[in-house]
Formats: structure tokens, sequence, C-alpha cells
């Protein structure tokens, strides 16, 4: 079915822009609850706002359509006496705007692209459902895409008669272009030269090298398409003034000929830096989450295996030494029972239970410092450093000069677990005598500084090696915008300084 439908004869609720207030409304249509759940549970992952109503049949499906005016459709495309390809051709026979996608068991590619012609955004195979957040961000922002270029091309349309007029007060740079992408008309002065001095230079003069195939090919679509396109001028990241631009071109109609195209490139630089320290800051807790659950199991198997071998055997001789003095009981009776012996065995079991108990009191400590909840911060790192000294070469000096201050919990445990992982990193990597801990604060911070007397650490190789143990101190002290500086001196030590404002505490 062709899709005659405008932009304008779409109702504004159907749309979500990632500007647009409210959560996404997304509409599910899917007969089967355990895979519902499943899609459900993915869709925790968005980093945006959103909620959800899940229909199993078609007239639900097109009932929820009207009255929930959703901004996302998600479909199963096996469904009984229905299928997804149907609902994708119902939706588009309404609206081709609302982001479409269908998650299904296996399928064919024959299916699958039967389903991107109809009109779907994506497909998504249910046995990888880790997909779908970013799927569903991608056809949101191809959709949003869309719907700027129509809207652009419409504000075009509608502003050629005061074009000049407009250009001059335009916001963005407006550059009128020929065939070959020489400039005939710039609006205003720019970083790369004065308006006069632009006349008549390439486009390309005015970007990197890497970005001229793609700016050219869409100056030749947009010219011999007579249609709109948009192109991405990206910068360099190793370069600070580097610039990203999203470029609308759009052709100027005369007698039903191209006559000439405008360009219109709008400053997208703090919107792809952020995309690109996002996809950064994701990939490395991807990392994190991954590392922890590395920590987390070798914990498990260390445990298992203590109260296997030393808590299991102590146990093991307690049940051995009560079965002596039965058997004792049992052979030799009231009368013949040897009182020295026996008051020697339960000697040794009460020195066995004794250091079960040490033993199990120990574990306990290890998974989660009892003295931490119970009476608080600077008592548990004192039992820690103490403990730590204890069991290793290394040697750690404490000094505390916070007074009397008290913590809420969740800033105890981030100040605790990274002095242990500090430690725990000196002791495997820094080949130092002794590591000191000053825990004090200022009139306006709250200072945890450790460093120690080693062979020093390479930042530039931390960097480049993408250490996860200084991107978990980070995560720790996010909650209240703290601050981690680290300086590595060769053969002289390393310090890693965390400092949090009292106001945030």
């Amino acid at each position: 079915m062709t899709n005659t439908i405008t932009l304008d004869q779409i109702p504004e609720d159907y749309i979500r822009t990632f500007d647009k207030e409210g959560p996404l409304r997304i509409l599910l249509l899917e007969d089967m609850p355990s895979d519902a759940a499943l899609i459900k549970l993915e869709l925790r992952k968005l980093e945006i706002d959103w909620e959800i109503v899940h229909v199993s049949n078609k007239e639900d499906f097109e009932e929820k359509y009207k009255s929930y005016k959703p901004h996302f459709i998600l479909s199963d495309y096996n469904l009984p006496q229905y299928t997804g390809m149907e609902a994708v051709k119902m939706i588009r026979s309404l609206n081709p705007y609302i982001p479409f996608i269908i998650c299904t068991g296996r399928v064919n590619e024959e299916t699958a692209v039967a389903c991107i012609k109809a009109g779907a955004d994506d497909y998504v195979i249910k046995d990888s459902l880790g997909r779908l957040p970013s799927s569903i961000v991608g056809a949101l922002d191809n959709k949003n895409n869309r719907i700027e270029k129509e809207r652009a091309t419409q504000d075009l349309k509608k502003s050629e008669e005061s074009f000049r007029a407009l250009a001059e007060n335009a916001p963005d740079s407006i550059y009128k272009i020929d065939r070959d992408g020489d400039i005939i008309y710039v609006n205003r002065d720019v970083d790369s030269g004065s308006q006069q001095d632009m006349l008549g230079t390439r486009i390309t003069k005015h970007v990197s090298e890497s970005n001229h195939e793609a700016i050219m090919a869409a100056i030749e679509k947009a010219w011999t398409t007579k249609s709109n396109q948009t192109v991405e001028i990206d910068g360099d990241m190793s370069d600070e003034a580097a610039r990203w631009y999203y470029c609308r071109i759009g052709p100027v109609m005369k007698d039903g000929q191209v006559e000439s195209l405008i360009l219109i490139p709008s400053d997208i630089t703090e919107k792809k830096k952020a995309e690109i320290e996002l996809k950064y800051l994701n990939e490395r807790l991807h990392e994190l989450t991954q590392h922890l659950e590395t920590i987390r199991d070798e914990e498990k198997k260390r445990i298992s295996m203590e109260i296997h071998d030393q808590l299991g055997q102590e146990l093991t001789g307690q049940k051995l030494g009560l079965f002596w003095i039965q058997q004792h009981l049992k052979q030799n009776g009231q009368d013949g029972m040897d009182m020295e012996a026996i008051t020697e065995k339960l000697q040794s079991l009460v020195e066995l239970v004794t250091q079960t108990i040490q033993t199990v009191r120990r574990i306990a400590h290890e998974l989660r410092p009892v003295v931490l909840d119970n009476i608080g911060l600077i008592p548990a790192l004192e039992w820690h450093v103490d403990n730590y000294n204890t069991n290793h070469e290394t040697q750690a000096h404490l000094n505390i000069s916070v007074g009397n201050a008290n913590f809420e919990k969740d800033l105890s445990t981030a100040l605790y677990r990274i002095t242990q992982e500090t430690l725990t990193n000196i002791n495997r990597h820094a080949q130092a005598t002794n590591a000191y801990i000053n825990f004090y604060k200022t009139d306006e911070r709250l200072m945890l500084e450790v460093r120690d007397d080693g062979v020093g650490i390479d930042l530039e190789k931390a960097k480049k090696s993408k250490s996860l143990g200084l991107f978990g101190i980070r995560e720790r002290i996010k909650k209240w915008d703290g601050h981690l500086e680290i300086k590595g001196v060769p053969e002289k030590g390393t310090s890693i300084t965390v400092s949090i404002d009292l106001e945030k505490i």
C-alpha cells in the first residue's frame, strides 16, 4: 500500500522526539507472557523513561493503538490468527512515523527482508534480546532524523520567496552551492573566511579531507534525485578544536529543474562528544560488570574452598572427638570411664570450637566487616589495616583526622571498599614496603589519600590498559560528584587521592 499521509496529518501525540517530556509509550503485541516478561526486563536498560502496554491479539492491538497513542511498537511475528507482517502493514497505513520493531524467534532471511520492506524498522531475535535497547534507540533516532528532514524540507519550501531575508538573520550558516560544490552564496562570515573570500571556493576546502567523499556524494545525490539529503561532517577526536556538523542539503528548483543547492550545517559537536563519551562509558561499565562478576566468582570459589578445607576439617574434628567420648562411655560405663582422658578430650574440643568460631568470624569479616555496620567507617578502616598488616609484607600506616564525624552507609561502604581495593592493588603491583592512608577533612572537602613507596604507576600505560580498578573508584564516588587524582613517580611510588565536597555528603 502506498502511504500518502504527511507529517502534518499525524497527531503530535504519536510522535516521540528525544527532547519531548514524558515517558516513551510502548505498545507490545506478544501472545507469550514469558516472552513479554523477558522483553520488559531488557527494556530496563533503556536510558530514557518508558512505559508499556501489553496486548496479545489483533483486536486489542488495533484498539490500544487508537486509545493509548503509542510512540513505539514492538511485535512478535507469529501470533494466533495474526502476524507481525500484518501488524506492520496496518500501522504503516495509518502512520509512517512510529518506530516498529519485530521481536521474534528464529526467522529466515526472506521473512526478515519482507518485514523491513513492509515498514518495520528492525527485527530482533528473541535469543538475542540484549540488542533490543540499542535497536530501540536506533529506530527512534532514525525516525526523528526522518521527521527532522521532512520538517526542514517543508520549512524550506514555505520560505523560498523570503530566503535571502531570512538567511541574513538565521542562527546557522547557510550556503548556496552549485553541482560541483562551489559556493555561490553564504549568509555570513565563518571561521574559515569572510563572505567575500568564501565565494567561488569549493565547499570541501572548508572541511577535513576525510569528509570530502561523503559530502560530495550527498551533493550529487541531492542534485540528481532532486531530494533533500543529510550528511555528517566528522571532527577529529585528537584535536580539541575539531567540530562536528550535521549538514542538510536541499535543492532549489526552477521550472522543474535543480538550479542550486542549499547547504545548512548545524554544529552538533557537543552532542557527538557526548555520544562518544557515553559509548565509552557504556563499554567501560560493561567491562567493569564482567570484571566484578569474575571477582565474585573467584571470591565464591575461595570461600567455598576455605569452608570445605578449614571449617569442614574443624567440624569433622569436633565430631570425631564427640564420637570418641560416646564410644568410651559405651565401652567402659560410668564406673570404668577414664575422667582424665575425657577431660583432656573435652578441653581439646573446647579449643577446636573456639578455633571454629574464629574461622566463621574471619570469613564473615572478609565478606563484609560487621564493624562497618555496627560501629562505623573509622573502626572498620582500623580493623582492615590491622588485618592487612598481619597478612602482607607491605605495611600500611593509617592516619585519621576527621574528628567524630559519622558518615552515611553508602559513603562509608564506598570509602572502605576504595581503601580495600587500593591496598590490594599496592600489594599486587607496587612492590612497595610501606603504604600510607590519610583520611582527613579540610574546611570544604573530605579527603582520602592512599600512597605507597613502590615502583610508581605509569599513567599513560594505565590509560591504555583501561584499568578497571581506577574506573571502579570513579564509579564509587560518582554519586557525590567526587574527584579522583592519581600521581605516579617512577621508583618513588604512587598516590591516589579521593576528595568529596562536604556539602554533597
